[in-house]
């Protein structure tokens, strides 16, 4: 196991962790528990491309871990009512979406690509900033009257970057369908 995947399962492991946190209302626990798994994203992919450790599990790994965490968050935080339900709807259905789509495309025989978009890449960090955002207010008690324009640039954007993916992706499916023979 390289550098890269440990800190992809790590964040994957956090994920449980970070949800319990959440719902049991432990703030700074879960900031903790969210910084860390938040870093070991960041980390992940620069020690794939320094060390030159990018792999095939690394290829579907990552992302998986990187919905996981946003899943988890955006639904435990909306549970509690720190953030709009309406947000996590939008991101539980993007993803979902996206994962509908990949299993379609499997299943039919097409070629699956995981390509990360720009898009995707900044419409994940942004979600990540809104969350530690969200913590942040709630732990040292800060202001937050800001956080209505982070949430409503956080859903344009998730559900932008959402439509482009799936529009690019239609765009190299070929015309027939490859039937089974």
């Amino acid at each position: 196991m390289n550098i890269p995947n440990s800190l992809t399962l790590l964040r994957l492991f956090l994920v449980p962790l970070v949800t319990i946190a959440i719902i049991y209302r432990e703030f700074e626990l879960t900031l903790a528990l969210f910084l860390v798994a938040a870093l070991s994203d960041l980390l992940d992919g620069l020690f794939a491309r320094l060390l030159d450790q990018c792999t095939l599990l690394g290829l579907y790994l990552d992302p998986a871990a990187d919905k996981m965490l946003t899943l988890s968050c955006y639904l435990s935080l909306a549970f509690i009512g720190l953030v709009p339900a309406w947000l996590a709807v939008v991101v539980f259905f993007k993803d979902l979406f996206m994962i509908l789509g990949a299993a379609i495309i499997f299943f039919c025989g097409w070629e699956l690509k995981v390509e990360p978009s720009r898009w995707g890449k900044h419409t994940t960090f942004l979600q990540l900033i809104t969350v530690a955002a969200v913590l942040l207010i709630v732990v040292t008690g800060w202001s937050g009257s800001w956080i209505s324009w982070l949430f409503y640039l956080t859903g344009l954007l998730t559900i932008f970057s959402g439509g482009h993916y799936i529009f690019q992706r239609l765009r190299t499916l070929p015309e027939q369908p490859q039937l089974p023979a």
